[in-house]
């Protein structure tokens, strides 16, 4: 789901969109004159095309979310910008209701529909899982031919994740400081004016504190989550004394002895699975947490209805709408157990990536490069037309001009799909546990497998049932719909003959073989 500068914020994303968006503006594909050229070669239209005049190409990049009301307009100004700087090629966006994302853009992939680009989010339905169907382009060879702006504006260590066996599988989106991963963001208005002031350090005290504020304040809050295939809360992993670990694909368990074990058989899963079902339970979570829909979530989150959130917050003027006197300082970025130290469990959370049915996987290279190549192409796809779609507010931040009838942007590109550190502007309503994102964190460790990329092609089929398996069985136990020991040994059961078994020895055979580079 989110979304400016220095910060790790992800040009990768963004990236990755603009292959898949087709806007590019400053990489050449040939027909120009001789100073156009000349231009498009020091900058974003380095292609190294002959200059033989090629039909303009339009690509069509499909993300989830709505429509914004000016991305007509602003699609005709891309268009015309990215044509005036030499390039061959227009883009275009589809976007996909939240509720029916995973839906349709597996329908999509599928069927081998006409489309170009797409974007993943690893925390969701992760990259490899979409290699391992054969659902993506290598790209390779376009990123070194037509993407000198993206090696630039994206660092070594990102482009590892998305990286296997010299083989590129999409743009990561270099948006944000990772290691803001796994924090939670307090409400102490509402914690305030319930009497919980104790600084909140582990889970018993944020139930407790979630307990507190609906009993004293007479309040039905409960947190804002998902289940289906979300998959682990990393807010938990830092009160595990065998932290650091991360747990990818839902199911590979892999701790700092490079050892990795069924995430599902493990404690940890055990001990957040009671959390949750207590939670449940106490009615602390929605009891449609496992198809309750993203609009929702994003609802509840935006307008501050809730005492803890994973991650960070939005707008405090949203926020205002439910609380008219509550401050910035209302809203606390919080980890729990902070005395740990920080890590950056992945480089590439956010990829944009090209669909293996695409004809045109050089255009969207092209189109992710313009993007990158410079500040003007940036804030045009990003976020519009300045004075009609957004104000630009000192030298990185914005105002967005708001549709008085739905309370959104005009316009607005999410950054945290496509954005990069480098050119973001921040918003300057977001709440200051939101700009966390945007800042550097020097004390921050990368965790030894967090540039790791595992290949499943040679288990895509076993990992395919396993996931399926999570999804209808696993994960109502995870998130509290149902009793662990009642259910876990059917679920555990499932997995095996889903081939559990063999996704994991195929992890631990590419682990073992990376853990061998990083000794080189």
């Amino acid at each position: 789901m989110k979304k400016a500068s220095i910060l790790l914020l992800t040009c990768f994303m963004l990236a990755l969109l603009l292959s898949a968006c087709g806007g590019g503006n400053k990489d050449k594909d040939g027909g120009t004159d001789a100073s156009l050229q000349a231009s498009n070669e020091s900058g974003a239209g380095a292609s190294g095309d002959s200059g033989s005049k090629q039909d303009i190409v339009t690509i069509k990049y499909v993300i989830p979310g709505t429509e914004p009301k000016e991305w007509p307009a602003v699609k005709e100004a891309v268009n015309k910008k990215l044509l005036a700087d030499g390039l061959n090629v227009q883009i275009e966006k589809e976007y996909i209701d939240w509720g029916a994302w995973e839906q349709k853009i597996n329908l999509k992939l599928s069927t081998n529909e006409d489309f170009d680009m797409f974007h993943v989010m690893n925390d969701w339905v992760g990259l490899a899982n979409y290699a391992g169907r054969g659902a993506l382009k290598d790209i390779t060879k376009e990123v070194e031919q037509y993407g000198p702006n993206l090696k630039k504006v994206i660092p070594a260590s990102v482009w590892s994740g998305v990286t296997k066996d010299g083989k590129i599988f999409g743009v990561p989106a270099y948006w944000y400081e990772a290691s803001v991963d796994g924090s939670i963001t307090l409400n102490k208005y509402l914690l305030n004016k319930a009497g919980v002031t104790n600084p909140i350090t582990n889970r018993t005290e944020l139930m407790s504190a979630m307990e507190q504020v609906n009993k004293n304040l007479g309040m039905k809050l409960t947190i804002p989550l998902r289940g289906g295939t979300a998959g682990p809360a990393d807010i938990f992993q830092r009160t595990y004394d065998d932290y650091p670990f991360t747990v990818r694909d839902n199911v590979a368990f892999i701790g700092q002895d490079g050892v990795v074990k069924n995430w599902v058989e493990t404690d940890q899963f055990k001990q957040d699975a009671a959390w949750f079902r207590e939670a449940y339970q106490k009615k602390l979570i929605d009891p449609d947490v496992l198809t309750v829909k993203q609009e929702q979530i994003a609802d509840q989150i935006k307008y501050g209805k809730y005492v803890f959130t994973l991650g960070t917050p939005n707008k405090l003027s949203d926020v205002q709408k439910t609380y008219p006197d509550a401050t910035d300082k209302d809203f606390e970025l919080v980890r729990l157990n902070p005395d740990k130290p920080h890590y950056r469990m992945v480089n590439a959370k956010n990829v944009n990536v090209v669909a293996a049915n695409s004809k045109h996987p050089a255009e969207a290279v092209k189109f992710l490069n313009w993007l990158y190549d410079n500040q003007d192409n940036y804030d045009l796809f990003m976020y519009g037309i300045e004075g009609k779609t957004y104000k630009k507010v000192g030298e990185h931040g914005l105002e967005s001009v708001m549709d008085p009838a739905t309370n959104l942007p005009l316009y607005l590109q999410d950054d945290w799909m496509i954005g990069n550190l480098n050119f973001i502007r921040v918003d300057q309503d977001y709440l200051s546990a939101n700009k966390a994102l945007y800042v550097a964190d020097p004390e921050a460790k990368n965790f030894f497998a967090a540039d790791f990329f595992f290949d499943p092609s040679p288990v895509k089929a076993e990992l395919a049932n396993v996931q399926a398996v999570f999804t209808s069985d696993v994960s109502p136990i995870y998130r509290g719909v149902v009793d662990y020991d009642k259910y876990i040994k059917s679920a555990t059961s499932k997995l095996k003959a889903a081939g559990i078994d063999k996704v994991l020895a195929e992890y631990q055979k590419q682990l073992d073989a990376y853990k061998a580079t990083l000794k080189q």
